[in-house]
Order: structure tokens, then C-alpha cells, then sequence
């Protein structure tokens, strides 16, 4: 790439998601640089440009979207401020790739994704478990013909719930869009969606479990409000038919799983944590035999320096395919039309939940 695409991550407090991930992945991303950080507070933001030797800092977002020296913004905060930073910055005529989820809603997400369209604006939303180097294959594996033509599908992740501070109440909350709905099932969800084809219709159940728990640094109790637990029946495109389950309050932990068979032979996706974070593994065999280890090519590897281990690897390998897409004057997907989309499948789900009956994903 002749010029790199020039970045500004909006989130760089330490700690939080821009810090873990966002900030690394610029860095050993190929194509682009880091132009600016951005805080809620001059002390925060001035402290995190000295932490990862940005040329810039910004106490707030407004001062930022005049600078012509940045060209995309990433968003890695709470998602109640996503949609709010996120049409301020497409006001302004910059392109914009925001963490997942897009929005609190699919009404907040829609805005979203028409003003992107009306004003000829890339974006990208952070479904970065569609840059998995494991997943990607597997997509084009399934492509080509490996398990056939695709029958039924099993997707699942059993993870521990994680802890919450007092600070950070709201992911406690599904109003907040956080919880196994709005993270884990959409993330697994979402490699359906990518590998196989779009959801037409669900049936299932959102519940919490287990509601009480503690915060991690006060003790005091408190009582989730967000969903740990998600199942559901899908029909996708072209008839193929399967499950999509997930548990935030499984531990020991047995990670994250898709397995998809056809009329031919099977494949199978594994990873011990979630899968946009951690390495995943493939397995596959042909009808009648059994299965054996898939090797991933090399060449998915690519667009990041950073260890498959990283948190910030796919978000890396995300942005450098962002800043091809934007030089070769494609669409970068996934974008906000597609995250849009996500919204739409869970506010299916939520449906079928509330109703105990089959719900059409919206178009």
C-alpha cells in the first residue's frame, strides 16, 4: 500500500477494549498508522499518547473530527455512546469501523448504516471473528465443495461468566446491549452467518440462569439483567438448518465450536476461548471416514504482525483488509450494513424468546 490509512482510536483509556485490542491492532496492522488517540479527559488521552507514541491526542471527539490528518475512526467504548460517536463522525465526513455491537438496537443501527450510505462513507464493524486466519478457510473450504452441499450446522460456546466491577455495572445489563445475546451468541451467530449463509427465521430461548453474583472489587452484591444463556433453531438461506447456543455461566470452560455437515463430509471449527480472540483449529473428513486435522494456509495469516494469541490480531488483520478495500475502491465487509443485519437477527430471537414461536429475521 502507498500510503497508509491514518487512524484515530476513540477509546484509549487504559483498560478497556481500544487499549487491549484496538490500539494494538494499528500497530501491527500493514497498511495503517496511528494518528491520534481519543479520551473522555485531557489527563486519559494525554496519557495514552504517550503510552503507545501517538503524534496526537484528543480529549473528547469533537476536536478530533476537524483534524484532516485522519482519515478513519475506531470506536471501542460502551455501546450505549457507539451510536452517538459514530453518527457524529460520519457528520463529519469521516470513515468510521466500530466495535460490535453497532448499536444499543436495530433502530439506532439502521440510522447508522443509511447515513453511511447517503453520504458514500466506508465503515466496518468489529465482527472481527470473520478475520480468524481458521475461519476464513473454512469459508472457502465450504465454498469449494469439501462437505458438499451443506445440510445442518451446530454452532456453540460454553464460557465462564466473566467478572464486573462496580464501575462497569452496565455490562451487566441487556438494556446496555451486553450479555450473551448481544456478545457471545452474536459473535457464534455471526461465523454462521459468514461461513454458511444469512438467517431467514429462529426459534429459541434467551434466559438468565443465574442471576446473583458479585462485583469483583466492592464484593457488594448485585443481580445480572443480561442474558447467559441463548439456544436456538435457525433456518438459513438456501435451507440449511441448525443450532446456535451459547452459556456465559459454564465452567470449566469447552470454548467455542462449528461444525457444519453436508452430503459429503464434515468440517470442524474449534477454539478454547472465544473465537475472534483466540487461535481456532479445523478438522474435516469425508462421508465414511473419519476426521483429521485441516491445516490453514499461510497466506490467512496475513495483515498483522501480532501473535494468533493477541487480542488485537484479527482486529489488525480486520483494519489492514479495511485500508486494501478503501485503496482498491471496494466495500469493506463486514460493514455497517452488515452489522445492521446482526441486530435484525437478534431482535428475531428476542421475538421467538418472548412469543415460544418461530420469528422471520426482518429485511
Amino acid at each position: 500500500m502507498s500510503t497508509p490509512l491514518r487512524v484515530a482510536v476513540v477509546g484509549a483509556a487504559p483498560y478497556g477494549f481500544g487499549a487491549r485490542a484496538h490500539l494494538p491492532g494499528v500497530l501491527g496492522a500493514e497498511g495503517v498508522e496511528l494518528a491520534a488517540v481519543c479520551t473522555a479527559h485531557d489527563e486519559t488521552a494525554r496519557a495514552a499518547a504517550r503510552l503507545w507514541n501517538a503524534p496526537r491526542w484528543y480529549g473528547g471527539i469533537d476536536a478530533l473530527l476537524e483534524d484532516d490528518e485522519v482519515d478513519l475512526v475506531t470506536i471501542a467504548v460502551k455501546p450505549r455512546a457507539h451510536h452517538p460517536l459514530a453518527r457524529q463522525a460520519l457528520e463529519a465526513g469521516k470513515m468510521v469501523y466500530c466495535e460490535w455491537p453497532l448499536a444499543l438496537d436495530s433502530e439506532e443501527a439502521a440510522d447508522l448504516a443509511a447515513l453511511a450510505e447517503e453520504r458514500s462513507i466506508e465503515t466496518g464493524v468489529g465482527l472481527q471473528g470473520r478475520w480468524s486466519p481458521g475461519l476464513r478457510y473454512m469459508r472457502q473450504l465450504v465454498a469449494e465443495g469439501f462437505v458438499g452441499t451443506p445440510l445442518t450446522f451446530q454452532a456453540g460456546q460454553q464460557l465462564p461468566r466473566f467478572e464486573v466491577t462496580s464501575d462497569r455495572a452496565w455490562l451487566a445489563k441487556e438494556t446496555e446491549a451486553s450479555g450473551a445475546l448481544f456478545v457471545a451468541w452474536a459473535h457464534v451467530t455471526d461465523a454462521v452467518r459468514f461461513v454458511l449463509s444469512e438467517p431467514e427465521a429462529v426459534v429459541g430461548v434467551r434466559a438468565t440462569v443465574l442471576g446473583g453474583d458479585r462485583f469483583s472489587d466492592t464484593r457488594a452484591p448485585f443481580r445480572w439483567e443480561a442474558s447467559d444463556t441463548v439456544a436456538c433453531l435457525m433456518r438459513l438461506g438456501g435451507g440449511v438448518i441448525g443450532t446456535s447456543k451459547v452459556s456465559n455461566v459454564t465452567d470449566p470452560p469447552t470454548g467455542f465450536f462449528l461444525r457444519i455437515a453436508g452430503d459429503e463430509g464434515v468440517l470442524v471449527a474449534r477454539a478454547p476461548g472465544y473465537y475472534q480472540f483466540t487461535p481456532l483449529t479445523l478438522e474435516g473428513g469425508k462421508a465414511g471416514g473419519g476426521l483429521e486435522a485441516v491445516d490453514v494456509p499461510a497466506r490467512f495469516f496475513s495483515g498483522t504482525d501480532l501473535d494468533e494469541t493477541h487480542a488485537g490480531a484479527n482486529v489488525g488483520r480486520s483494519l489492514s483488509a479495511f485500508a486494501s478495500a478503501v485503496e482498491g475502491g471496494v466495500r469493506f465487509e463486514p460493514d455497517f450494513r452488515q452489522g445492521l443485519e446482526m441486530h435484525r437477527v437478534i431482535d428475531a430471537i428476542a421475538e421467538s424468546s418472548d412469543s415460544g414461536s418461530w420469528a422471520a429475521v426482518s429485511g
